[in-house]
């Protein structure tokens, strides 16, 4: 797995990054969605995972190469960057858009009863190699 960090590099401020970390500066990820997120970066090479705050079940994210491509919050949500080709797809099955986190960002609900689990891991690879490109 990547480089865990405790906080929000600096490496990562400016325009690209800037509405995604707004968006997870105040947020919370319940400890059941971060390890799901984790999980699906875990095949992934160059990624860095970082959190404002591990020690309190702060929002977790993750970039590649400067840019941040998927995050955690709250009880069950799970974001991921993609293209806008993936983005149409992710967002045709099941996906929601989040102008909140930026107009790129698809978010996928977790531990929903009447939903198949998203496969996080296709999309962390989606994502990750968006990033890098």
């Amino acid at each position: 797995m990547g480089r865990i960090v405790d906080g929000v590099p600096p490496t990562l401020a400016g325009t690209t990054n800037e509405s995604v970390l707004t968006y997870l500066r105040d947020r919370s990820a319940h400890s059941d969605v971060a390890s799901a997120l984790t999980e699906a970066l875990a095949p992934l090479g160059d990624v860095q995972i970082f959190s404002p705050d591990f020690g309190r079940y702060r929002s977790i994210a993750a970039a590649s190469q400067g840019v941040v491509f998927a995050f955690a919050v709250g009880m069950g949500l799970i974001g991921f960057r993609l293209d806008s080709e993936l983005l149409g797809r992710a967002l045709a099955s099941g996906a929601e858009a989040s102008s909140q986190a930026g107009a790129a960002w698809a978010v996928f609900t977790l531990f929903r009863d009447d939903w198949p689990l998203p496969d996080l891991q296709f999309w962390a690879r989606k994502a990750y190699v968006n990033a890098r490109s």
